[in-house]
C-alpha cells in the first residue's frame, strides 16, 4: 500500500518492500510476459534504475560511514561491516566504499545517476579516465565530463 503522493512509498520501508515486490516480479512471472523485441525496452530501464540505485546506496553508505554507524556492531570499519553484516566479499565492500567516495567528493555524478541522466558505466568510465588527473584539475574535469554526457554526447 503507497501512502505518498501519487503512488509514492510514504516511507523508507515502503520503498524498500516496493523495490523488492518490484525485482521479485521481473525475477518471476516477467520472464514469461517479455518477449525479445520487448526485451531493449526493459533492459534501458532496468539500467536507468541501477544508475539511481547505485546513487541511492553511495548516499546511504555515505551517512552510515560518515556517523561511524559500523561502531554500534562492533566493525571498525564500513566496509569490514558490509563485508560482515551485508554479505559482501570483502574486496566487493572495498569496492562500495571507493564508489560511495567518488560520488560523495563528485555530487554532479551523483545527482547525474540519480536522475538516470547518466549510467553506471558512464560514471565509473568518467572516474577511470580522470583519475590520474590532479586533484584541482580532476573535479573540474568530472564536472564537464559529466555536464556533457547529461547532454547525450556519446564515449567516442
Amino acid at each position: 500500500m503507497c501512502t505518498g503522493i501519487d503512488g509514492a512509498p510514504g516511507s523508507v520501508a515502503e520503498a524498500l518492500r516496493m523495490a523488492n515486490a518490484s525485482l521479485d516480479y521481473l525475477n518471476g512471472r516477467a520472464s514469461d510476459e517479455v518477449d525479445a523485441a520487448g526485451s531493449g525496452t526493459v533492459l534501458r530501464s532496468l539500467g536507468e534504475i541501477h544508475a539511481k540505485f547505485t546513487a541511492a546506496y553511495a548516499a546511504v553508505l555515505a551517512r552510515f560511514d560518515a556517523a561511524d554507524a559500523h561502531d554500534s556492531d562492533g566493525y571498525g570499519t564500513s566496509a569490514t561491516w558490509l563485508a560482515a553484516m551485508a554479505d559482501m566479499t570483502p574486496r566487493d565492500a572495498k569496492a562500495k566504499m571507493r564508489q560511495m567516495r567518488l560520488l560523495r567528493d563528485h555530487p554532479e555524478m551523483a545527482a547525474a545517476l540519480a536522475d538516470a541522466d547518466i549510467s553506471k558505466s558512464w560514471a565509473m568510465a568518467i572516474a577511470e579516465w580522470t583519475k590520474k588527473l590532479p586533484a584541482e584539475l580532476r573535479v573540474e574535469t568530472i564536472k564537464i565530463l559529466v555536464q556533457a554526457a547529461r547532454a547525450g554526447a556519446s564515449r567516442d
